[in-house]
């Protein structure tokens, strides 16, 4: 065979080569151990495999819908925002800035420093009356990743979780992901928005696992008391359940007293979630903990080891130095909180539109049935007619979908001009 042949069949050999191995695709082995190639018309003609149908399907909050809606509305009244409007104390910045510069910046344990771990022990001794060892508490990304790690803590697929109605909508957004069932438990506004106990006990069934409270409660502002706590523990306690106390804004307290429902029941069932995002205006630095039974805890550790491996060392120093610095500036804040929220109530019922009168927290429901339309629907007309944004009431549950919630972190003057436009538009509506 001359030269020139043989070059010819080996670059035809080649070239069937290169094209098969383009082509290869894995298929499923033929003896114990073993891989094997075999040909595949096209890869390009593979579908993707489905992604997991419980984030997918849930739904986005229906409060970030109007913050969009907001933004891109020239001149638009923002009374839908749930974040405090004062700036982080200059103390905390301060000493974060100094921290920083020292090099405190590097990887810390994954439940937290130690020295922020016994400080939050001590401060939930002091405001919670709850007593806890450094074990017994993990430092989170804010009040929502203790809420989440404890929620993947706990839930096996379809365990049912009560939650109250009307509520923070990302409770449901976990439970998509944590495959648990809500079940939700009615906060009427017939009832200064409180749930009755014993109606929440009849909504157990053999898969309830979880039960969730929420006090000082978003979006209603409601602050439970001693006694219904008791009963809602009493409960839990009969039936077996875990209780989630989301106490996130255990210091900004109107009226009235805040009561932590582990400062009374301590068999282990409680788990309770705080953040610094409330208390101190902190909402950007991420930081919150979660406080739980030595098991729940050691399985957080890990749930918070594969998912964020700590929280920034700089904003666990901002944490500490909130600690240890003055509480001026949080009856400041909440003294202002109650001023305005004296002044909504005022306009509001002048308007025939207050519901309630919150206790706690930074917000204030309104009613809008007058409107003749739901609450997200009327919503979107306020921003689109009157400029004024206000959180829908659909957002957080059923039982508020004549109502719309109104934050108390604006200016008095927003709140004013916001409430008076609110009630214009209403009258308006009320009037075809």
């Amino acid at each position: 065979m001359s030269f020139t042949c043989m070059a010819s069949r080996l670059k035809r050999t080649n070239e069937r080569s290169l094209l098969s191995s383009r082509s290869l695709a894995y298929a499923a082995p033929k003896s114990p151990g073993g891989t094997v190639f075999e040909e595949s018309d096209s890869m390009a003609t593979l579908p993707l495999q489905a992604i997991a149908a419980g984030p997918a399907e849930a739904a986005h909050s229906g409060i970030r819908e109007l913050v969009n809606l907001a933004l891109v509305t020239p001149g638009c009244i923002r009374l839908e925002v749930g974040e405090p409007n004062f700036s982080t104390p200059s103390h905390i910045v301060e000493a974060a800035v100094e921290f920083a510069r020292k090099g405190a910046v590097k990887y810390t344990a994954t439940a937290g420093l130690l020295s922020l771990r016994e400080r939050l022990a001590a401060k939930l001794e002091r405001v919670n009356n709850i007593k806890v060892g450094v074990n017994n508490i993990n430092c989170t990304v804010g009040g929502v990743g203790g809420i989440a790690a404890a929620v993947a803590a706990l839930l096996e697929p379809k365990d049912e979780v009560l939650v109250p109605d009307p509520a923070w909508p990302n409770y449901r957004l976990m439970l998509a992901w944590a495959h648990g069932v809500l079940v939700p438990y009615e906060c009427a506004p017939e009832n200064e928005f409180l749930p009755d106990a014993r109606q929440v006990e009849r909504l157990i069934t053999p898969r309830t696992k979880l039960m969730i409270v929420n006090s000082p409660c978003n979006p209603t502002g409601a602050v439970y008391t001693r006694r219904l706590l008791e009963q809602l523990v009493d409960v839990a306690v009969r039936h077996n359940l875990y209780l989630l106390s989301d106490e996130c804004y255990d210091e900004v307290i109107l009226d009235g007293e805040h009561v932590s429902p582990a400062s009374f029941c301590t068999d282990g069932r409680v788990i309770s979630a705080y953040t610094f995002s409330k208390t101190y205006a902190m909402t950007g630095w991420r930081v919150g903990y979660v406080v739980a039974n030595d098991k729940i805890s050691d399985s957080i550790t890990k749930i918070l080891e594969s998912n964020s491996s700590c929280l920034p060392t700089v904003c666990q120093k901002a944490a500490e130095a909130a600690l240890d610095g003055p509480r001026e500036p949080i009856r400041e804040m909440v003294n202002a909180y109650r001023e305005r929220r004296d002044l909504c109530v005022g306009l509001l019922e002048e308007g025939g539109m207050l519901i309630s009168h919150p206790q706690g927290a930074f917000y204030i429901m309104a009613d809008v049935g007058k409107s003749g339309m739901d609450s997200r629907e009327f919503a979107f007309d306020l921003v689109k007619t009157k400029q004024v944004a206000v959180a829908p009431g659909t957002a957080f549950g059923n039982s508020a979908r004549r109502a719309v919630r109104i934050s108390l972190a604006s200016s008095p003057e927003d709140l004013s001009v916001g409430i008076g436009r609110m009630i214009d538009r209403i009258e308006e509506l009320a009037e075809k």
